[in-house]
């Protein structure tokens, strides 16, 4: 496996470069953490285009919180996931820790819940990635929430996305949330032409209007195909029966108006955080040759 990790800079920003023979990963650290861009690299080192959406004019922002786009860790809090004190730690600087096979990020302290975000990236393979997003309770109180991994792709084209749905055996059911209104002036359709479901798989291919899915899917899969890229990337992330998941769901599409970016979400099961202790959320991700969601059958195993 060739593997190389580097300090770069990113748009402005202090940046770790991971590259191998087929993939490139862009964390930056002078705030976050986030993962800012991820993408193929093609035959004869060629880069291919960032699969993530990067706010470079600084467009989107609420009060002094800038969206920016890429991976970030967000804390998952029952009917209340998206509350102010989501975005308090979001842009501060971080520490980076460059291990043999990845790089560790630790964000700031939160100025209320003194919790504290990380991402740890690990090399599994030339085209596999572990991402660990990680909570960590640094206060002396109990901390009760769940880690939320979301990452924001932006889709060119007839791009498309898919989650797989339910888990096979005889007792099969699975779940779909439909958030029509949230966060004041966000609001999505219940009856939506941009998803389409099948036997076995969930299929949105983003429009011009907002769309929102929050989706129970045991096999913890989504991915997005970029036909002109000629690759699908997916994450797979755990799942936990009997978990409490936000809403009964553990992952979700979001897309902004006119298509901006999609945003892939991995929710993770709430529970108490001990002082001390780490709350994870692993997801591995993938550059897979292009999936056509429409003819997923079954349990989907990423070649």
């Amino acid at each position: 496996m060739a593997l190389k990790i580097a300090k770069t800079e990113f748009d402005g920003l202090e940046a770790v470069e991971i590259t191998t023979s087929k993939a490139r990963l862009v964390a930056v650290v002078s705030m976050g953490p986030r993962i800012a861009h991820f993408g193929a690299l093609h035959a004869g080192g060629r880069p291919g285009r960032n699969l993530l959406f990067w706010d470079y004019p600084r467009k989107y922002k609420r009060g002094q919180w800038h969206l920016m786009g890429g991976h970030r860790v967000w804390a998952t809090r029952p009917l209340a996931d998206e509350a102010e004190e989501t975005y308090a730690d979001d842009n501060g600087a971080c520490a980076v820790k460059i291990t043999a096979k990845g790089v560790d990020i630790r964000g700031a302290v939160h100025p209320v819940f003194r919790t504290r975000k990380s991402i740890g990236i690990k090399v599994l393979a030339d085209d596999t990635l572990q991402i660990e997003n990680r909570i960590t309770n640094e206060s002396d109180m109990i901390w009760s929430g769940g880690v939320w991994g979301l990452t924001a792709t932006l889709p060119k084209g007839n791009t498309s996305y898919g989650i797989p749905l339910g888990r096979g055996g005889k007792w099969d059911i699975f779940l779909v949330g439909y958030p029509k209104r949230w966060a004041g002036a966000q609001s999505a359709r219940v009856n939506d032409p941009a998803i389409r479901l099948t036997e076995d798989c969930m299929i949105f291919r983003p429009r011009d209007h907002i769309s929102k899915r929050m989706v129970l899917a045991p096999q913890g899969i989504m991915g997005m195909t970029d036909p002109g890229e000629k690759l699908s990337f997916i994450k797979r992330s755990d799942f936990a029966d009997g978990a409490v998941y936000p809403m009964g769901c553990n992952l979700a599409f979001y897309a902004g108006k006119k298509k901006f970016m999609v945003e892939m979400e991995n929710m993770g099961p709430v529970q108490p955080v001990l002082p001390g202790a780490t709350l994870a959320s692993r997801e591995t991700w993938m550059l897979r040759k292009p999936v056509d969601w429409a003819r997923v059958k079954g349990l989907f195993q990423p070649a």
